[in-house]
C-alpha cells in the first residue's frame, strides 16, 4: 500500500512522528505538512516533510489521498468543519485525537459522502510534545484504536475499505489496531489515561503544597514513575478535559471510591483487607501484562 500523497496537519510530537514512520515505510510518494510557520521551517528543514501543504490555507483542493489529523481535538474539530471543500473526492480522514465522540460527530456533519473519515487514537506519546521529540519508532508495539462503526462521510463500500485501509496503514506503523466504538473509547480512556494524568497532577500538587519540601529530596524512582505525567502540558489537556468531561469525572469517582476504601482499612488497621486489595490489584496488572505480551507476540508472528 502506498499514496501518492499523505498530508499531515499539526507536526508535533505525533504528527512528527507519524510523518517519520510513514516516510520509513514507504507509504507515500510525497508527505506533506500544515502547521505554524515555524514549525513547517523546522520540519522540512529536518526532513520531517517533502514540502508545505497550503491548500487549507487558500480553500483550494489538495492532492492528498491520505489527510492524517494530529492537533489538539478542538484542533481537529475545526478543520473538520472548515476544510472539507479542500479535500478531493475518494480522499481518507484519519486522527489522532485523545477523545472520539464530539470528532465524529462533527465529521459526520461536515464531510462530503465522497470523503471518507475514520476516527483512531494512537495510544503513544510521552509527557513531551512538539517536533523535536518526533521519532518513527514511537508507535512501535503500542494499542492504536480504530472507531470503526461511527466513522463519517461516504456509507458503504468506500467507507468500509477505507477501515480497512487505516488497519493496514497502524500495522504498518508498528501498532496493534483495536476496532471500537466512539463511546467505548471515550470510556476506555477516561480511565487508562484521563484519570491516571489527572491523579499524577494531583499527587504532585499534594506534596507540594503539604510543605513537604524534605520530601522531594529523598523521592525515588516510585515518586517519580508516579509524578511523570504531571510534566504534561495544558495546552493538549484542556481540549480532553472539556470533551470527555463526563466519562472523566466519573472515573474519578470510581477511584476516589478505591481510595476511600484503603483509606478507612489504614484507619482501622484491617490489614486483611489490605493484603486483598494488593493480591487483587497485582493479579490485574499481571493479567494485563500477559496479555500485552500475547498481542505483542502475536503481532510480531
Amino acid at each position: 500500500m502506498q499514496f501518492k500523497q499523505i498530508t499531515v496537519v499539526g507536526l508535533g510530537l505525533i504528527g512528527g512522528s507519524f510523518a517519520l514512520c510513514a516516510r520509513k515505510n514507504g507509504l507515500a510518494d510525497l508527505i506533506t505538512g500544515w502547521d505554524h510557520p515555524e514549525v513547517l521551517a523546522e520540519a522540512c528543514t529536518s526532513g520531517v516533510i517533502d514540502a508545505v501543504e497550503d491548500t487549507f490555507e487558500h480553500g483550494e483542493v489538495s492532492d492528498a489521498d491520505l489527510i492524517y489529523l494530529a492537533a489538539p481535538v478542538g484542533q481537529i474539530e475545526t478543520f473538520l468543519k472548515g476544510c472539507e471543500r479542500s479535500l478531493k473526492p475518494g480522499a481518507i480522514v484519519t486522527d489522532a485525537g485523545s477523545t472520539k465522540r464530539d470528532i465524529c460527530r462533527i465529521a459526520r456533519q461536515s464531510l462530503g459522502k465522497d470523503v471518507a473519515f475514520v476516527g483512531g487514537h494512537p495510544m503513544a506519546g510521552s509527557h513531551n510534545s512538539g517536533l523535536q521529540h518526533a521519532t518513527a519508532d514511537l508507535f512501535n508495539g503500542a494499542s492504536y484504536a480504530v472507531v470503526s462503526d461511527e466513522a463519517a462521510g461516504a456509507q458503504g463500500d468506500l467507507q468500509s475499505d477505507a477501515v480497512r485501509v487505516v488497519v493496514e496503514i497502524v500495522q504498518r506503523l508498528g501498532a496493534h489496531p483495536v476496532l471500537m466504538t466512539a463511546d467505548q473509547h471515550d470510556r476506555a480512556v477516561a480511565r487508562i489515561s484521563h484519570a491516571p494524568q489527572l491523579l499524577s497532577t494531583a499527587l504532585a500538587l499534594a506534596v507540594a503544597w503539604a510543605g513537604e519540601e524534605e520530601a522531594f529530596e529523598v523521592a525515588g524512582s516510585g515518586f517519580l514513575e508516579m509524578t511523570r505525567l504531571a510534566q504534561s502540558h495544558w495546552s493538549v489537556w484542556e481540549d480532553i478535559c472539556k470533551s470527555n468531561a463526563d466519562e472523566i469525572t466519573a472515573s474519578l469517582d470510581e477511584v476516589l471510591g478505591e481510595i476511600e476504601a484503603i483509606k478507612k482499612a489504614v484507619q482501622l488497621g484491617d490489614l486483611n483487607t489490605l493484603h486483598d486489595m494488593f493480591d487483587a490489584a497485582n493479579d490485574v496488572i499481571r493479567r494485563f501484562h500477559e496479555e500485552k505480551e500475547v498481542k505483542t507476540g502475536a503481532a510480531r508472528g
